[in-house]
């Protein structure tokens, strides 16, 4: 019978022939066995134990970044209406809509049953009696909000609680701040912006895998009812539809255009005449938080692939642990043959000697899983602050993720355990009892084999953390074009008292400069469409970033003009003037910008200067087209920028919080570093980098596990050759480099097949970059490098011991 029939027979017939008694002998030699060799059965467990506990760390992250927005009772039917606007080849997308697609589309097109706008509002504060509160997560939403999506509400009635514009809906967390209760608030009055609201009810906190959040709902603010200028955004504002039950969504993206064009003539006709393209998506909502990366986002979302490249890196740590267990029992085999002979001789049936091994292998695997259990919860509170998340592992909350986590470590077990079991029984007795079992060449050429293929494994695991901290490294420490050191940031709060705030606070000595702008120099995501190059016609259409910036705001960061001026308050036409970067020049095809002229709005601009390209946006985007304009009033500019010299920080900042509270005693004094804000923008890799190298360290950890368990063995057979060649006068060091140069080689062997798979993965997750490393050679040989000397301290320690051996301890019975 082959391994194949005796494999088929063995499932087959197995089972059934299993009684108590049998199991009972079963389990008998089972832990007779692992008991006599405790370090082999210490390194199996310890090894699937910790490969199990990546895999539920992973688990639950993985299954928690699929879960969002799948609470909604609606979610399969709820879709999120982007568009996506081409500007003569220049694309862009908006996960965000003008505030009257929602109320059109509503009317016009019989898919949609309903549609729901939610907006995310800036700068909330509230004032309770005396206290200010500020930083409040706010939402504006329309009235069917909470039977749109499913927020369940503590008090309140959920038709008519934003049906009140003076109503506000507070979160029980939020309720709790303020009011020190979570109930019985309603009818409660808070202060926000000057004007008194009403608390109308308290929803549940919102739940971490919803792709927005929010402290505080308000209702969603009137607009004119003219239904034009569809081509501009409004701040960040969804816009959401639900699909009317057995309706299809794939002829709606079309009708919400045809609605559009329908509604905007001007759009209409800049689409005929070639000016722009314009298109509308179907978003589902479930999709939203793992598949969108577009401009004007609610919230920044996560990325599909990081739930392929965890889920990878899980599968491959079980896989380096299933090698270990299959690489020591084989290497282990002469130890068995002569068991395996007597029982075979006495009578004992091949598939029953399969069944014995099986069982073995599932017992080290329960216990590796049932250690792999206290594990996970021992680390889920540190794994949950390195990731970002709120993870929770409860078998009794979620009996079902138990049993799938028992049939993945029993399933191991069995694949473990399945090639040991055929391999070990397919000895013949005669052979076994003669002393001419021979296994050698084979039995090493196998285990080579899995050892390569495990550092293989392990090898690209290391070059591919080296290249993502670098592309971190390099992301944080690339030279931006202007400076970003000890800029505190600021909110205008300060409007109408801005040329008074400024002039106090400049005549400190520790300010260098204060500056304003619409945005952030590092994150200048407005853009406007429809722009036109006087002299190249009209349906030469152009879409640029815009920023508004007062007179200081290019000399203050020290961007560098490349060709003509800066806004000077001695040229009373700059109102009508703007400065272009390189970009721009480039996107508007200019030959002599000086000589140029921008019709925006109707409007015909000049334009002044062309600055050096500088990084406004994450290094995922190449540096894109952006036109800078002042300021019509203080009104434009959304933040304030103040450098200050970096002396006594702690006084300087004391120094300004006195200035705002003077100023503006009513709003909070919120404050940050501009290099720290432009950090958070790369926090989500970060976060992801640092759980990609630890999971790539017990990966590591696992496989030198194996290898010091391996070698251990094979000293151990080799005990009287090296005891022998030490009586004959053979050095330690000459006995380590005997046991380790094998492995040497086997290591080298897998560094080759390593550098192309690795190479292809990173060049993959590099494409995300415009600005990214290059892949240098020594990357690829610092990590063979490093898998050599973890290698060697492995085999070293076993090595060495051997080496250091009393050869009469292994010669006396010879």
């Amino acid at each position: 019978m082959n391994d194949v029939q005796c494999m088929l027979t063995t499932f087959a017939h197995c089972p059934l022939q299993i009684d108590k008694t049998m199991l009972k002998n079963y389990l008998s030699i089972a832990f007779r066995h692992l008991y006599k060799r405790k370090f082999y059965t210490l390194i199996n467990v310890l090894g699937l134990s910790v490969a199990l506990t990546a895999c539920i760390l992973i688990s639950l992250y993985v299954l928690d970044e699929l879960s969002y927005d799948r609470f909604h009772e609606k979610a399969d039917r709820i879709y999120r209406v982007t568009n996506e606007v081409n500007f003569n080849g220049q694309e862009s997308s908006y996960a965000s809509t003008n505030y009257h697609v929602a109320e059109v589309i509503d009317d016009e097109i019989p898919e949609i049953e309903s549609t729901l706008r939610v907006e995310k509002l800036w700068n909330q504060t509230i004032k309770l009696n005396d206290d200010l509160y500020s930083g409040i997560e706010t939402i504006g939403a329309d009235s069917n909000f909470f039977s749109f999506f499913t927020f369940p509400l503590l008090e309140g009635n959920p038709a008519t609680v934003l049906s009140d514009p003076s109503s506000v809906i507070l979160t029980e967390e939020l309720a709790q701040v303020l009011f020190k209760r979570s109930t019985d608030v309603i009818g409660e009055s808070v202060e926000i912006g000057g004007e008194v609201y009403k608390v109308s009810a308290v929803a549940e906190n919102p739940p971490a895998n919803a792709h927005f959040h929010f402290e505080m709902i308000r209702p969603f603010e009137p607009r004119q009812n003219e239904r034009v200028n569809w081509g501009s955004i409004n701040g960040l504002l969804s816009t959401y539809f639900l699909l009317s039950e057995h309706a299809s969504v794939e002829a709606v993206p079309e009708k919400i255009k045809a609605v559009c064009i329908k509604y905007n003539p001007d759009i209409a006709e800049g689409i005929k005449l070639g000016k722009f393209e314009a298109n509308f998506i179907a978003q589902p909502l479930s999709s939203i938080h793992l598949y969108s990366d577009m401009d004007m986002e609610l919230e920044a979302n996560s990325d599909i692939r990081y739930v392929y490249i965890f889920s990878l890196i899980a599968l491959f740590v079980l896989i380096i642990a299933g090698v270990n267990y299959v690489n020591l029992s084989t290497a282990r085999s002469a130890d068995r043959a002569k068991e395996i002979g007597i029982r075979k001789t006495l009578g004992s049936m091949r598939q029953k000697l399969i069944a014995q091994f099986l069982v073995e292998s599932l017992l080290v695997s329960l216990c590796a899983t049932l250690l792999s259990l206290g594990m996970a919860e021992l680390f889920r509170h540190p794994f949950n602050q390195l990731a970002g998340k709120a993870l929770s592992f409860n078998l009794f909350d979620n009996p079902f993720l138990g049993l799938v986590l028992l049939m993945v470590g029993l399933g191991v077990g069995v694949l473990a355990g399945i090639y040991p079991a055929f391999y070990l029984t397919r000895f013949q007795p005669v052979q076994v009892l003669r002393g001419a079992l021979k296994t050698g060449r084979e039995g090493r050429r196998f285990r080579n084999s899995l050892v390569v293929f495990q550092f293989s494994i392990t090898i690209a695991l290391i070059i591919c953390t080296g290249i993502v901290y670098q592309q971190l490294q390099y992301m944080q420490n690339k030279k931006l074009g202007y400076d970003q050191e000890n800029v505190v940031l600021l909110s205008n709060a300060v409007e109408d008292k801005y040329e008074t705030f400024v002039n106090e606070v400049k005549a400190h000595p520790q300010v260098q400069f204060v500056t304003a702008s619409s945005q952030s120099p590092h994150l200048i995501t407005n853009a406007q469409g429809g722009l036109t190059v006087k002299g190249q016609g009209e349906n030469q259409a152009y879409q640029l970033n815009r920023l508004f910036v007062d007179y200081d705001f290019l000399s203050a960061f020290d961007i560098p003009l490349k060709e003509g001026r800066n806004f000077s308050r001695a040229h009373a036409s700059d109102s009508m003037a703007l400065i272009l970067n390189e970009a721009a020049v480039r996107q508007l095809g200019l030959d002599d910008p000086m000589q140029s002229e921008i019709d925006r709005d109707g409007e015909m601009y000049h334009v002044v200067g062309v600055v050096e390209d500088f990084h406004f946006q994450s290094l995922h985007n190449e540096i894109a087209p952006l036109f800078i304009l002042l300021g019509p009033n203080p009104s434009y500019y959304n933040d304030l920028e103040i450098r200050i010299s970096g002396e006594d920080v702690p006084g300087t900042l004391a120094f300004l919080e006195e200035s705002w509270k003077k100023f503006t005693p009513d709003t909070p004094f919120n404050f940050s570093f501009l290099n720290q804000d432009y950090e958070a923008l790369y926090r989500t890799e970060m976060r992801l980098g640092k759980v990609f190298g630890i999971f790539t360290g017990l990966a590591i950890f696992v496989a030198c596990l194996g290898l010091l368990a391996l070698v251990a063995f094979m000293a151990e057979q080799r005990s009287k050759e090296i005891g022998i060649r030490k009586v004959l006068g053979a050095s330690a060091r000459s006995i380590i480099i005997l046991l380790s140069q094998g492995y040497t080689k086997l290591i080298l062997l897998s560094l080759l097949l390593a550098v192309p798979l690795s190479y292809l993965a990173m060049q993959q997750w590099l494409a995300d970059y415009a600005y990214r490393v290059n892949m240098d050679l020594w990357i690829f040989l610092g990590a063979g490098i490093a898998a050599l000397l973890i290698a060697w301290l492995a085999v070293s320690f076993q090595a060495i011991k051997a080496a250091t051996a009393n050869p009469v301890d292994s010669l006396r019975n010879e």
